[in-house]
């Protein structure tokens, strides 16, 4: 946020505020964008408003909030009047220019030494277009437009490496999600983010008890789940039908280097029109699964994919062990098998659609972890288990996440077929995941067939493809 003339602490101590424990948190963080995500009654509005405020007393700023409508942006700026204007009786100085008038959208503060407060609402988004800011608070930022950020805000805080601040309720996987991805990310590139989920139970002041306060079990027991899980957990993608809940980004992405002692696969799901989806991940000694690398692309022949694949850049110690894809299309797994790697595309891996979803699920779900000697690895002194899931997603991988986020059953009726009531688009990472894991975990399909075959039973030295004449099932292998 820069240097500040005002000691924020001291200053809250003024005007009486007292922020609870996670508000602090907010407060203390030195980011350049802050995106919180918060439930109701968490002190959202507040938290951001106290944190601008302290910069008000810096001579020659200026300052925005914009809200989706002029009613919405109202939020914060009530609690700087009150603060400034009444607690602090900035009011009664005649050289403070100052006016509240909702109905007209004439909010603002203007200071004797040059520092302007105003409210902006993106209803008219040109009218955001102006000189240089110092910084904004995009309230109820999930309700925003992508172009209100990045064609109007963003520019605006160039001149002046301008913080922004993102507080609000989540609504859905949209762009402020994306938003709030690279805050949790651990890439350098993003060091300027840092994101929060503040679930409303987080402020004591409200809810005494925490998650078991008497208020939010009964507002849990007497809503939607998904609705309550929104607006009061602070979650991105509580939505009827989606099929893998258990997906949590603060979880599951995170950064993978590649490992040259591990095996390395990859995964397809064959496509033109749709993309082509091709997924790499390694599986550590404990089984467990690093989805590490993707590609993600339409339009373009197999021949075509497999030359991108093999050119390009590759770590130390790159290896390729073996390749799975969708058994609807054998001559895609035989011509794979002759370009690349040896790929296997049994029929199992498709056809048993709900095993294959219950087998993602379970590398989702967390899981007791034990160190190399066998003991049970524990988070505190009374012996709780430390817990972590069994699948990680680097954050490369975008499109992987975001189809982990977003795929749903489009009619959650119990009697009807998940698989049926699924989107029939947007799953091509997934399906392509899928299949690897249930040809890796299920059907057992993780060596070479010349590690199971002797050099006798192979029709060829370099490629192998074999088709069982009854059962239709293809395996194929590719040495270098």
């Amino acid at each position: 946020m820069g240097s500040l003339v005002v000691d924020k602490a001291k200053y809250f101590e003024q005007v009486g505020y007292k922020p609870h424990p996670k508000q602090r948190l907010y407060h203390a963080s030195q980011a350049r964008f802050k995106i919180a995500c918060c439930g109701r009654r968490f002190g959202k509005s507040s938290m951001a408003a106290r944190d601008l405020e302290p910069e008000l007393h810096v001579p020659d700023r200026r300052y925005w909030i914009v809200g989706p409508t002029y009613d919405l942006g109202e939020k914060e700026f009530r609690y700087v009047w009150q603060d400034i204007i009444v607690k602090l009786k900035y009011g009664r100085d005649k050289r403070v220019k100052k006016a509240y008038n909702k109905r007209s959208g004439e909010m603002y503060i203007e200071f004797p030494w040059g520092t302007r407060l105003e409210v902006r609402s993106a209803t008219h988004p040109e009218t955001l277009v102006g000189d240089g800011l110092h910084g904004v608070i995009m309230s109820e930022a999930a309700k925003h437009k992508r172009e209100t950020w990045e064609q109007y805000i963003r520019p605006s805080l160039a001149d002046y490496r301008g913080w922004a601040s993102f507080v609000t309720t989540p609504e859905g996987f949209n762009w402020l999600y994306d938003l709030w991805l690279l805050g949790i990310s651990d890439d350098p590139t993003f060091k300027d983010f840092q994101s929060w989920r503040f679930p409303s139970w987080e402020n004591p002041y409200v809810y005494p008890d925490g998650r078991a306060d008497s208020e939010i079990k009964l507002i849990e027991a007497t809503t939607a789940a998904e609705w309550f899980l929104q607006e009061f957990g602070a979650e991105f993608g509580s939505f009827l039908g989606k099929i893998y809940g258990e997906f949590d980004p603060t979880l599951h992405i995170k950064r993978h280097t590649f490992n040259p002692d591990w095996p390395n696969y990859i995964a397809f799901d064959w496509g033109f029109t749709n993309p082509l989806a091709a997924i790499e991940f390694q599986v550590d000694p404990w089984d467990r699964v690093y989805v590490w690398r993707e590609h993600y692309k339409a339009f373009m022949q197999l021949g075509e994919h497999i030359r991108y694949l093999k050119g390009r850049d590759q770590p130390p110690g790159y290896h390729l062990d073996l390749a799975f894809g969708d058994a609807a299309d054998p001559e895609a797994a035989m011509f794979v098998s002759q370009q690349l790697v040896g790929c296997y595309a049994l029929d199992e891996a498709k056809s048993n659609w709900r095993q294959g979803v219950d087998l993602v699920k379970t590398f989702l779900m967390p899981r007791d972890v034990y160190a190399p000697d066998g003991s049970l690895v524990v988070d505190d002194e009374y012996g709780t288990p430390h817990q972590e899931p069994w699948m990680f997603i680097d954050p490369s991988c975008i499109n992987t996440i975001r189809e982990f986020n977003n795929y749903r059953a489009v009619d959650a009726r119990p009697e009807i077929n998940p698989r049926e009531a699924a989107k029939r688009f947007d799953d091509h990472a997934l399906d392509a995941l899928r299949y690897g894991l249930m040809h890796r975990f299920e059907l057992g399909c993780h060596a070479h067939l010349s590690d199971v075959y002797g050099p006798s039973n192979l029709a060829d030295t370099k490629t192998f493809f074999h088709r069982e004449a009854d059962s239709g099932y293809f395996t194929t292998k590719m040495e270098f």
